[in-house]
């Protein structure tokens, strides 16, 4: 399970990072959709890292 969480993180963050420096270098000449876009490609980004992590992460299990 952790190994597809990681895959889709991986996803997420490549095509986050796709799209935004797609469009970012022109941020200033873009609609209010294209902004949009920009800032929810942002997002993808940081849903991808997150996911990223929770993946990687070992369960520490304390014993008694």
């Amino acid at each position: 399970m952790k190994k597809w969480i990681v895959a889709i993180g991986t996803l997420f963050l490549l095509l986050g990072i796709l799209q935004f420096f797609k469009y970012f270098s022109n941020y200033n000449i873009l609609t209010q959709y294209g902004k949009g876009y920009v800032w929810g490609s942002g997002i993808l980004i940081i849903i991808g890292i997150i996911l990223i992590i929770a993946g990687t992460k070992k369960k520490v299990i304390e014993k008694s």
